[in-house]
Formats: structure tokens, sequence, C-alpha cells
């Protein structure tokens, strides 16, 4: 029997058990009645990503569980948030809204009531984003319905991935009780906490016992303000992420010195600032990707034990040529990723190229002005180098286009694994830099060489964490 030929509620069965959004539409290119099939009843019912209010959405979603079911991943983000590239389902939504949604009060109400009936269809929910720091465009809940909210996640088995971003009403101490008991999320992998209510004493309870169910978490990403984290341990924790909100204090930095104590595994550290966070007596020695401050690396001087192989490294606060560590104390040879603030001497780069020979990824965000000659030595004395970011080479061809292209002609004869730079255009409303990529092509009389201006890759980050390293 043709696969095609099998009832549709077997069909749509087996679809609704693939994640992947490729899989999907290899299904359907498979025939004209898989593709009938496929689009768009499960191409655009896998992940939902939004920033505006979309009521008419939600009502259809609240009405088609069918539809529903098969959503993986949840993102509501600001409506000022052009980081966000919306995608939700266009087909199949119809553009009713019940009587009375022309008052805003009551639209709301409706939207956030249609979320959470919706909510409790996605049975193979894997990831939720909710980011509601400003209430704009975002779900507004009462305390009520966040811990109807929390009730219903904590009943979605395949739930990995939690972001909340914002002030939760059902922190309050008298709340705690009925916290715990709606939050039952053992499983998550990936736990994002932001917003100044996880700092209050009043929500250190809660924080508690959100973070003594992670028995399985491995990304932690929190305020560096958050307290009574002293005696949490997560055995599986690899990758952990410390941010400021407002401002700290030097009983906040002791708390997280001994949370990375009874943390040896870490792989990931990501922390700024690092104030008088000092490397654990653990040494953190499998440690492979870090963004910190000067101190933090200065600790390394006296430690027992330190990072065996780091492999990725964001470093911003000094001169690399007069702080950096000897070898013995900190090796930097495996390093592949090196991120720097600034460089303001050609002695750095010099003491660059002979502490971390293997780079092959590395930003200098700004700095002096150097001759391209300069650049060209020490660009051609990292042999692996395949992608350079910053202005540096822009400015000293003065942004000039013509010698720009010169620049890169000689880069490619200098430095043969180099294959991007950036471009001094910017692409969209995030400003980031356009690329410029190499291309080389085998011809039958021999390689040619051009190179292409193109839109910045959605991800080109040296570290684990959201927007650390673009």
């Amino acid at each position: 029997m043709y696969f095609s030929k099998l009832p549709l509620e077997i069909l749509d069965t087996i679809l609704s058990d693939l994640d992947e959004y490729t899989d999907l539409i290899a299904f359907a290119l498979a025939a004209k009645g898989l593709y009938r099939i496929v689009v768009p009843r499960h191409s655009e019912y896998r992940v939902l990503r939004i920033r505006h209010r979309f009521p008419g959405l939600w009502a259809h979603l609240a009405r088609r569980a069918d539809l529903s079911r098969n959503l993986r991943e949840i993102h509501i983000s600001q409506k000022n948030d052009q980081a966000t590239l919306e995608r939700y389902p266009t087909t199949l939504v119809s553009s009713y809204l019940p009587d009375g949604m022309t008052d805003p009060w009551k639209e709301e109400e409706g939207r956030v009531q249609n979320f959470l009936v919706v909510l409790g269809y996605m049975e193979r929910l894997k990831t939720f984003q909710w980011d509601f720091r400003h209430d704009a465009g975002s779900l507004y809940m009462n305390a009520e319905q966040e811990l109807q909210l929390f009730g219903t996640l904590s009943k979605i088995s395949p739930i990995e991935t939690l972001v909340l971003a914002g002030e939760l009403r059902c922190l309050a101490l008298a709340k705690f009780h009925q916290f715990q008991l709606a939050w039952d999320m053992p499983k998550l992998l990936d736990l994002t906490l932001m917003g100044s209510v996880w700092t209050a004493p009043a929500a250190s309870l809660s924080l508690k016992h959100v973070l003594k169910q992670c028995v399985r978490l491995k990304r932690l990403q929190i305020p560096i303000e958050a307290i009574g984290i002293c005696d949490i341990v997560i055995p599986t924790l690899r990758q952990l992420s410390l941010f400021l909100q407002s401002g700290t204090t030097s009983a906040s930095i002791k708390q997280w010195n001994v949370f990375l104590e009874n943390h040896p595994l870490l792989e990931d550290f990501w922390c700024n600032p690092s104030s008088t966070l000092v490397l654990p007596r653990n040494g953190l020695t499998k440690l492979k990707r870090l963004s910190i401050e000067r101190n933090f690396l200065d600790s390394f001087r006296n430690a027992e034990r330190v990072p065996e192989a780091l492999e990725c490294l964001q470093y911003t606060s000094f001169r690399f040529d007069t702080g950096l560590l000897p070898p013995s104390r900190c090796n930097l040879g495996n390093l592949k990723k090196l991120y720097l603030l600034t460089v303001k001497a050609e002695e750095e780069l010099h003491a660059i190229a002979a502490s971390c020979p293997a780079l092959t990824w590395l930003h200098i965000n700004g700095g002096v002005k150097f001759g391209l000659d300069v650049w060209l030595d020490f660009l051609s004395s990292l042999p692996d180098l395949e992608i350079f970011r910053g202005p540096a080479i822009w400015k000293s061809v003065n942004d000039d286009n013509e010698r720009m292209h010169m620049a890169i002609m000689k880069l490619v004869q200098r430095c043969p694994n180099l294959r991007e730079l950036d471009h001094r255009s910017v692409h969209g409303k995030l400003g980031r830099n356009r690329n410029i990529v190499i291309i080389k092509e085998q011809m039958v009389n021999g390689l040619h060489v051009r190179y292409e201006v193109r839109r910045p890759r959605s991800r080109d980050r040296i570290c684990f964490m959201g927007d650390a390293f673009a």
C-alpha cells in the first residue's frame, strides 16, 4: 500500500510526531496527496513566535485543538522587540472575534483566557518563552492566571526550555504555598529567569523551590542579584549565565562564589560584571567557554587548579599584552574563539598571535587605527583563522570601497583559510553588520576567488547564552 493511501487519521498521527519543519517538508514533497495533508495543517503549526497581540489568532487556536496540540515552541515577546522575527500561522485562521472585543480590556481578558485554553492543548510543547517586562504587547495576567499557567506547563511532559522575563505577581510571600503546588517541572533542561522579582527577599523561597526541582537542568540564566542560592546543587548543570539588572552587593557575589564551588563540572560561564567573583578551589577544570572581567582571570594566579582547555573567551577589561597570565596558569593554546572590546597597541596583536595560535574566530570590536600592512601581518600569523569580525580592516582603508576590494584580495593571499569579514553596512533594525563571504571555486583553468556581501547569519556566537556574543 502507498503511504499516502493510509487513512487520514493515521497519517495525521504519524505527522504529529515529526518535530522538525525540514522533516515535514521532506514528507510533503514525496507526493501531492501528502503535501495537502502537511501544508498548512502541520507546516504552520510547529513554532509560534509573536510580538503583537493577535487576539484573533488566539481565538482561532482555542477553537482548533487539533492544530494547537502540534505546537512545539511558543515565543511571546514585547511589541518593541525588533529582534523577534514573527512566525505564526496565516492559513486556516479566521478573523472571527467574540462580541465585545472592541473593548480593549475585554479583548485582553479574552486573549488571556484563550491563551490558557490553548496551552492546555499543547501536549507536545518543548519550549515556552514569555517576555512581559513592560507588558507592551505581551500577555497581561493576574496572580491566579499565572499560577494556572505554571500548573498547565507542569502537566506538559516534553517541556525542556522555559524563559520567563518580567515581574510575576504570584511570587508574593503570601502565595508561596500556591506557587509551590502549581510549579512542578523537574524535567527542564534550560531555564532563564529575568526580572527584579527574582531578586526580592519575598521570592527567595519560590526561587529555591524552582532550582531544587531542576535535577536535570543543563543551562541556567539568572540575575546576579538573586539571593538564597548558596545551598543549591544541580549536578547536571553545565552552562551558567549571570547578568546584572540593577545593582549588586558583596554578599550577593559571595554566594555565587559558593555556587561555583558546588558546580565543578561547568563548561560555560558568562558573568557581566564579574566584580569580585574568583575561580573556586575546584578550578572549574572542565570550563570551555568563558566571558568575564580581569579580576576573575587574575584569580587564576593563586589557584591550585585552573581550566585545562579553554576554547572560547570574551575578555574586555584590560590590555591583552600586559594582563595575560603565564601559560602555566591560563593555557590559551587551544583557544578557538576570542572576543576583545579593544586593541590599543601593536604589541597586543603580537601577544594575541603568540598566546592564541589556534584561533579560528576573532572579533575585535574597536581600538586605534593601524595600517593595512599591520593587520595583514597579524592575521596571516593565525594560520587557522576563518572569521574576522570588527571594523579594523575598513578603518585601515578609510572606508574606501576600492581600497577594501584590494585589501580583501591581499587577505585571501595571506590568509588561505579566511572565509568571512564584516562589511561596514548594516542589515535591518538590529544594526548588525553584513558579512563579506569569500568564495573559492576550483575551475578547469585554476582556482577562482570571489566574494559576496550577505546579510548577517542568524547565529554567529562564541558562547551558549542568548545575545552574549554576536
